[in-house]
């Protein structure tokens, strides 16, 4: 996925990112660097999942949504492998 559009589902990132809002997202900036704390990403485990990086340890990331009420994120499932980073949201549309 160098760059693909992306649906948002759910409200676990809210207010950064609305429900069926759509971004573009990049595999591109992993590719030359490193993820970040703050970064907005895509994962893929059962299904794709959106996130923000809230901590990094080695090749391990804890994400969290915005909306803590209604996120499941890495408080539920643990941290998680970079290699299941699938990329980053670079453009809100």
């Amino acid at each position: 996925m160098f760059l693909s559009k992306v649906k948002v589902v759910g409200h676990s990132m809210e207010p950064a990112l609305k429900q069926n809002q759509t971004v573009i997202v990049s595999s591109a900036p992993y590719l030359i660097g490193k993820p970040k704390v703050r970064d907005i990403i895509i994962l893929q485990r059962e299904r794709y999942i959106i996130k923000r990086i809230s901590k990094i340890k080695g090749d391990k990331v804890f994400v969290a949504g915005d909306n803590k009420k209604a996120s499941t994120d890495s408080r539920d499932f643990g941290w998680v492998s970079r290699k299941e980073i699938v990329g980053k949201v670079v453009l809100k549309i």
